[in-house]
């Protein structure tokens, strides 16, 4: 017994076109959202940094810096510690040192898990503006 199924995929097809002709726009949208995520990461880095009666000269060397290519967008935040004293304790103040002090300040992780929804609606926005 032989079963024959067909399936009319030209809507799917027409989506298919769609979503290729707004990638270049999506692509271009998703690098400002990238952009304004990192800058709230660096911003609550920062606030914690500047908080610690020890290490809130630190605050200062945490920067950001956003990269973007051909269908990706990304972006790093930290301390700047090449050459840079101050930047050169950040992982004290998050992790500590040998001898017993230090890790005092909120791990980084933290302020980029209270990001992630932000980020995550401002994608569903944006996907959800061209679908």
């Amino acid at each position: 017994c032989l079963v024959t199924i067909e399936i009319d995929l030209s809507e799917l097809t027409m989506f298919g076109r769609d979503m290729e002709r707004s990638g270049v726009d999506i692509v271009k949208g998703v690098r400002p959202v990238v952009a304004k995520g990192a800058l709230n990461v660096k911003n609550g880095m920062r606030a914690d940094m500047a908080g610690s009666g020890h290490f809130g000269q630190v605050a200062g060397s945490i920067t950001y810096e956003t990269r973007d290519g051909a269908g990706w967008a990304e972006a790093e935040v930290g301390p700047v510690t090449a050459g840079r004293t101050v930047g050169d304790l950040a992982h004290i103040a998050y992790f500590g040192g040998s001898p017993a002090g230090g890790g005092t300040v909120r791990d980084p992780q933290a302020v980029l898990d209270e990001e992630a929804p932000r980020l995550e609606k401002a994608l569903i926005d944006l996907l959800g503006g061209d679908l």
